[in-house]
C-alpha cells in the first residue's frame, strides 16, 4: 500500500469514526488539520485558516475559558488532557467533541508540539442529555410524590429510594444505599420488613399490609399502607422489591371520626324519643327505631311487615296518599298529622319524611302528638269557658231588656191598658235586642268551629273579631281597651286559633289588671305596627308586670301563678304554640314602664312577629 492509499484510507476511517487530527507546532505556532476536523467544524477547507485564535472561536462562548485553560496547564504540568466540550455553529445549532491532546517536550522541558484528536460526540452526547433529562424528571416526581418509595435487591439492600423514605429513616439515600433494614430499624421491626420481602418476592400479586410507623427525622407518627412487588427482569428473573408506602393518617382519622359519628348516631337512633323508621316507595317498612315501636305499640317484626299507609285511620288514607303524592315532587313535607288506628287504639302523629342519599328510600320522622291534642281540646274547653263567661256577660243586659218590656205588656194587658200602649216602639227594641244575641251566638258558634284549613285572613280583622267576643267582658272588669290598629297584614292561617290566642293573652292580662288594680285607671293597650315585611302586634297591660324570676316560664305547658281553681296553665302555652308552629311567626313577653296621659304604668307587653 502506497502512502497515497494509506492516507486515503485514513481519512475514510476518520469521517466514519468522526475523528479528526490535528497537530500544533508550539515553535512556529502552525496548526494543521485533517479533513475530518473540518467536516466537524463545518468550515470550508479552502478559505478557513486553522489557527489557535480561530480555533477558539469556533467554540462555545461558555466553553472557551475551560478549554484554554485545559491546554495550557496541559502545557505547564506535562501531562496529556482530554475534555468535552462544545462548538457553535453558525445557523446555531451547538456540537459536542471530545478532545484529546499530547505534547512533545525537548530535554530542557520546552514544549515542542502538541498532537491530538478531535471527535464528533453530539449523538452520543444528545441522548446522554436527553436520558439525563429523563432521569431528573423520573426523580423529581419521585422526590415529590407523597409516598414513600424504595427498592431492595433479592438479599434486601437498598438500592434506591426518595426523600419521604429518607425521612422514614432520617438518613441520606445515599447513607441508605447498600444498607439493610437491621442499619436503621430494631430487629423485630427489620424481621417483619424482611419477611413481607420474602412474601412479595415470592407472590405473583402485590401484597399490602396496614401499620403505624414513626418517622426518624422528626418523631411523628403516619398510618401507613405499604405495597410490596417483586421486581423482575425481562428473562423473569427476580432483582428485589419494590416497596410504596401511602400515607392514610388523614383518612384512618376520618375513618374514625365516621365511626364515633356513625356511634352517635345510632345512639340518637336508638333513644330519640322521636320514631324514626325508612321505609321504601310504597311505604313499607325497611328498618325501625325502638320509638317508633313504643310509639304504634308494634313489635319491630310487625312493623316491617306492614306499612306506613296501612296504618292511617281508613278515613285519613286518601289525604295521606295525596301528601305522599306531594312529598314525590317536593322531596320533603314537614309535620303533616294524621291519625292512625292501632290494634283499634287511636294514636295522632305528626310525620316528617325526606329521601334518603340513594333516592329510592324515604326517612320518616314521627311524633305522638296524642297527648298534645288532649291538651288542645283543654285548652279549647278553658277557652269555650271563657266565652260563655263573656256571653253570659253579653246576654244580661239584652235579656233584662226583653224581660221588662214583656212583662210591663203582659201587666198592662191584665189591666186593659194597652190601647194607649206604643207596643210598636217595644216590640222594635225587642228585635234589636234579639239581633244582638244572634249576633253573638254566631260568634261563640264560628269560634267553636274547629275549622283546619288554611285560609287567608286579615290579622286587624282577627284583632277586632277578637275584642267583640271580649267587649262585655271587658265593661264588666271596668277595663278599658286602646287600640291602634293602624298597619294590617294578610297572612295564610287558622283564624279561629288567632282569636283563642288573643284572647289567652287578653284574659292573661284582664286577671293581672283585677288582682293588682285596684284605685286606678284600667288599661289594655294593643297596636300594630309594620317594620319592613314583617307586622308586630303589641298587647301591653298595666298590671305590674310579670315576676322576673318566672317570667321566662310562663310559655311552659301547665306553669301557672294562680290558684288551680282559676288557672290550668294551658292558655299561654298553647298561644306560644299556635303563633310559633302553626303561623311562622314569634312571640316574646317582657316587662315595661311606660307612660300614658302623663302617668306612669308598668305592666306585661306581649309582642308577636308576623312575617
Amino acid at each position: 500500500m502506497n502512502k497515497y492509499e494509506y492516507n486515503n484510507q485514513l481519512e475514510t476511517l476518520q469521517e466514519l469514526a468522526h475523528i479528526g487530527l490535528w497537530e500544533f507546532d508550539i515553535t512556529t505556532k502552525t496548526l494543521s488539520w485533517s479533513n475530518e476536523i473540518y467536516n466537524i467544524f463545518e468550515v470550508d477547507k479552502s478559505t478557513f485558516i486553522p489557527t489557535y485564535e480561530n480555533f477558539l472561536n469556533k467554540i462555545h462562548t461558555d466553553d472557551k475559558e475551560k478549554v484554554n485553560e485545559a491546554y495550557f496547564n496541559s502545557i505547564k504540568e506535562q501531562k496529556d488532557y482530554s475534555i468535552i466540550h462544545r462548538l457553535q455553529m453558525l445557523d446555531g445549532r451547538i456540537k459536542w467533541v471530545k478532545e484529546a491532546c499530547s505534547t512533545l517536550f525537548d530535554e530542557k522541558g520546552n514544549p515542542l508540539i502538541s498532537r491530538g484528536t478531535i471527535q464528533d460526540i453530539t449523538e452520543l452526547s444528545l441522548a446522554k442529555i436527553e436520558a439525563q433529562n429523563e432521569h431528573n424528571k423520573l426523580k423529581a416526581i419521585l422526590e415529590n410524590i407523597p409516598d414513600l418509595l424504595w427498592i431492595k435487591d433479592a438479599n434486601g439492600v437498598y438500592i434506591t429510594c426518595n426523600k419521604r423514605f429518607e425521612d422514614f429513616f432520617g438518613a441520606k439515600e445515599k447513607d441508605i444505599i447498600n444498607k439493610t433494614d437491621y442499619d436503621f430499624v430494631d430487629k423485630e421491626l427489620a424481621d417483619f420488613f424482611t419477611s413481607r420481602d420474602n412474601l412479595a418476592m415470592n407472590s405473583n400479586k402485590p401484597l399490602s399490609n396496614f401499620e403505624e410507623i414513626t418517622f426518624a427525622k422528626d418523631g411523628h407518627k403516619e398510618y401507613m399502607q405499604t405495597i410490596k412487588s417483586k421486581v423482575i427482569d425481562s428473562n423473569g428473573n427476580i432483582l428485589g422489591v419494590l416497596g410504596i408506602g401511602r400515607d392514610l393518617t388523614e383518612l384512618k382519622d376520618k375513618e374514625l371520626k365516621l365511626t364515633e359519628q356513625q356511634e352517635e348516631l345510632k345512639s340518637i337512633y336508638n333513644t330519640t324519643k322521636d320514631g324514626l323508621a325508612i321505609v321504601d316507595m310504597k311505604t313499607n317498612f325497611v328498618k325501625v327505631n325502638k320509638a317508633y315501636c313504643e310509639i304504634t305499640g308494634l313489635s319491630e317484626e310487625e312493623l316491617l311487615g306492614t306499612s306506613c299507609l296501612a296504618l292511617s285511620d281508613p278515613q285519613d288514607r286518601e289525604r295521606v296518599s295525596a301528601i305522599m303524592n306531594e312529598f314525590m315532587q317536593k322531596g320533603v313535607i314537614d309535620n303533616f298529622e294524621k291519625v292512625c288506628i292501632i290494634k283499634n287504639k287511636r294514636i295522632n302523629v305528626t310525620l316528617s319524611a325526606s329521601w334518603m342519599p340513594d333516592k329510592k328510600h324515604i326517612l320518616l320522622s314521627m311524633k305522638d302528638i296524642t297527648k298534645n291534642k288532649l291538651f288542645e281540646e283543654q285548652s279549647k274547653l278553658a277557652a269555650m269557658g271563657e266565652m260563655i263567661g263573656n256571653i253570659a256577660h253579653q246576654w244580661r243586659q239584652p235579656l233584662s231588656v226583653i224581660t221588662t218590656i214583656s212583662s210591663n205588656i203582659k201587666l198592662r194587658s191584665e189591666y186593659d191598658q194597652l190601647e194607649d200602649y206604643d207596643i210598636e216602639s217595644d216590640m222594635n227594641i225587642i228585635m234589636q235586642q234579639a239581633q244582638y244575641l244572634s249576633k253573638t251566638i254566631d260568634d261563640f258558634r264560628n269560634f267553636i268551629r274547629n275549622k283546619k284549613d288554611v285560609h287567608k285572613l286579615s290579622l286587624k280583622d282577627t284583632i277586632e273579631k277578637t275584642l267583640s267576643i271580649l267587649h262585655s267582658a271587658m265593661i264588666n272588669n271596668s277595663i278599658t281597651i286602646i287600640t291602634d290598629l293602624k298597619d294590617d297584614m294578610e297572612i295564610e292561617g287558622y283564624e279561629n286559633e288567632l282569636i283563642q290566642s288573643f284572647i289567652n293573652i287578653i284574659n292573661n292580662a284582664k286577671d293581672a289588671i283585677r288582682e293588682n288594680v285596684k284605685n286606678d285607671e284600667k288599661l289594655i293597650f294593643i297596636d300594630t305596627k309594620k317594620e319592613d315585611s314583617s307586622l308586630i302586634i303589641t298587647i301591653k297591660d298595666n298590671g305590674g308586670g310579670i315576676p322576673d324570676n318566672i317570667i321566662h316560664r310562663i310559655f311552659e305547658p301547665y306553669f301557672t301563678t294562680k290558684n288551680k281553681s282559676v288557672g290550668t296553665g294551658i292558655g299561654l302555652s298553647m298561644t306560644y304554640k299556635m303563633i310559633s308552629e302553626r303561623h311562622n311567626a314569634s312571640i316574646d313577653v317582657y316587662n315595661e314602664e311606660y307612660i300614658f296621659n302623663n302617668k306612669n304604668y308598668k305592666g306585661a307587653c306581649f309582642k308577636i312577629t308576623f312575617k
